[in-house]
C-alpha cells in the first residue's frame, strides 16, 4: 500500500510539473525564442556575429550578406539590449561557434555607475531563449538586482509571465522561428536628416556598468582569438549630439587600446552611399536600402581585411543556408499581412519571380505619399486606374502574382489618408 501511495505521488507530482511546464512555454512571451532559436539549433558554423540593440537589429541583413557575398552570420541584437546582456549572450554564442569576428553597437555602451541602462521586456528579450547554463545564471544574477521580482522573474517564465493570459494570441500557440537569422528588417521609408560630425574631443570614461562589461566583451575575444569591431550604427542629426560624440570618442580610444577594431559610419556616410530621403524605416532606424549599404560595407571588411570566405559552393554551408532561404521567402510573404502601408507594402512584396500590380481609383493622389514616387520608379510599377468598386471600396489595391503562371501570391487594399496623404489599411474617422 505504501509503494503504491508513493507511486501515485510521484505521477501526481509529475504531472503538476508538465501541466507547469506547459503553461510557462504558453506565457512567456515568443519574441526571444523567434529571434534566437535558430542560433541555438544552427546546423552550421558562423563566420560573424552582430550583438547590439534596435539599430543594429534592424542594420545587419543575415540573409543578404549569404545570398550576395556567401557570409554565414547571425545576427543575435535585440531591441534596447544594454551592453550588458550583450557580453552575456556572447559568452553563450562563444560556446557554441567559432566566429572570426564580433560586432558591437556602441549605441548601448553607458558610462553610467551601476545602471543595466535597459527595461525589464528587452532584458527578457535579451536572456529568455538562452538555456538554463552557467551563462544565463550569470545574466540573471546580475540583471535580477535592477527589477522588482528579482532574480526568480528572470529565472521563472511562469512567475515572470502568468500576467499574460489575457493577451494571448493565436501565435502563441505555434513555434515559429525568424528565418533571417536573427535580422528585423524594415521596408517602410521615412526621410531623416543627415548629421554632421560634430567634435573630435575625447570625454573620460568614469568605469560605469556599461564600459566595465564592456572591457570585459574585449578581453574574452583576446582570449578567443576572435576579433571585436565596435560598431557606430548610422543616425540621424537629432541624436548626433556633441555629448555623444565625445562618448563615442571614447569608446573608440577604449577599444583600439584594447586591440579591437572600428567601423565609425558616421564618419563615412558619403562613402557607403547612404541616402537620408529614403533609407531610413522610421524616425531611428535603417530600412532594408540602408541595412544592404551598411551588410556591402561590412562585407567588404570581413572578406578582405578578415579573408572571411565565399560558402556558397561549400555544401555544408550552402545547403542549410539555401533552405533556409526559402524558408525565409515564404515567412517573408507571410508578414505581408503586417504592413500598413503601401510603400512598405510594395517593397515588402518585391522578389525575383513576383510581379506586383497597384490598381488605384484615384491615380492623381498615389505620389502623395512620401516614398511612393521613389518606390514605383525602384520596382517598376505603373499604377492601373480602376473605378472604386471594382477594388471593393477601397482607394488602391495591391496584387502579387507569381510571373512565370500568373498565380495570385498574395493580395491587399488600402484607403486614403488625406491628413497624413498617406495610403493605409486604416480608414480615416
Amino acid at each position: 500500500m505504501k509503494i503504491r501511495k508513493l507511486i501515485k505521488t510521484v505521477i501526481f507530482l509529475c504531472l503538476i510539473i508538465m501541466i507547469l511546464m506547459g503553461l510557462s512555454g504558453l506565457f512567456v512571451d515568443k519574441t526571444s525564442r523567434y529571434y534566437k532559436s535558430e542560433f541555438l539549433n544552427a546546423r552550421t558554423d558562423f563566420d560573424a556575429l552582430f550583438f547590439g540593440a534596435s539599430r543594429m537589429h534592424e542594420a545587419v541583413d543575415p540573409m543578404y550578406l549569404w545570398e550576395k557575398y556567401g557570409i554565414s552570420s547571425y545576427n543575435l541584437a535585440s531591441a534596447g539590449e544594454s551592453v550588458q546582456m550583450s557580453y552575456y549572450v556572447l559568452k553563450e554564442a562563444l560556446d557554441r561557434c567559432s566566429p572570426k569576428v564580433v560586432f558591437i553597437d556602441a549605441a548601448k555602451i553607458s558610462d553610467e555607475s551601476d545602471k543595466i541602462n535597459s527595461g525589464y521586456g528587452f532584458v527578457h528579450e535579451s536572456i529568455d531563449a538562452l538555456p538554463l547554463n552557467r551563462n544565463k545564471l550569470e545574466a540573471v544574477n546580475y540583471a535580477g538586482r535592477f527589477f522588482e521580482g528579482g532574480r526568480l522573474g528572470f529565472i521563472s517564465m511562469l512567475y515572470a509571465y502568468h500576467g499574460r493570459y489575457d493577451d494571448l494570441k493565436e501565435e502563441d500557440f505555434k513555434r515559429e522561428v525568424n528565418y533571417d537569422k536573427g535580422a528585423y528588417i524594415m521596408t517602410s521609408v521615412y526621410k531623416r536628416e543627415k548629421p554632421v560630425r560634430q567634435t573630435d574631443e575625447v570625454k573620460e570614461l568614469k568605469g560605469g556598468d556599461g564600459v566595465s562589461h564592456y572591457k570585459r566583451i574585449l578581453k574574452l575575444c583576446r582570449e578567443k582569438g576572435v576579433r571585436c569591431v565596435l560598431t557606430d550604427i548610422p543616425v540621424h542629426a537629432k541624436i548626433f549630439s556633441p555629448g555623444r560624440q565625445k562618448h563615442l570618442n571614447a569608446l573608440i580610444k577604449l577599444t583600439k587600446e584594447n586591440g579591437g577594431d572600428v567601423i565609425s559610419f558616421n564618419d563615412i556616410l558619403d562613402e557607403i552611399k547612404l541616402d537620408y530621403d529614403y533609407d531610413f524605416g522610421d524616425a531611428g532606424h535603417l530600412n532594408f536600402m540602408g541595412a544592404e549599404k551598411v551588410c556591402d560595407y561590412l562585407a567588404g571588411y570581413m572578406q578582405g581585411d578578415i579573408g572571411i570566405e565565399d560558402h556558397r559552393n561549400d555544401p555544408q554551408y550552402s545547403i542549410p543556408w539555401e533552405e533556409d532561404k526559402m524558408k525565409w521567402k515564404e515567412q517573408r510573404t507571410g508578414m505581408l499581412d503586417e504592413k500598413e502601408d503601401a510603400v512598405a507594402y510594395i517593397f515588402g512584396a518585391v522578389d525575383e519571380g513576383r510581379e506586383i500590380k497597384m490598381y488605384v481609383y484615384e491615380p492623381d493622389k498615389v505620389r502623395n505619399q512620401y516614398g511612393m514616387d521613389f518606390c514605383l520608379k525602384r520596382t517598376g510599377i505603373e499604377p492601373e486606374p480602376v473605378d472604386e468598386d471594382e477594388i471593393g471600396g477601397y482607394d488602391m489595391m495591391i496584387e502579387v502574382l507569381n510571373k512565370e503562371n500568373g498565380e495570385r501570391i498574395a493580395q491587399k487594399s488600402f484607403f486614403y489618408n488625406q491628413s497624413s496623404g498617406m495610403f493605409t489599411t486604416k480608414e480615416e474617422e
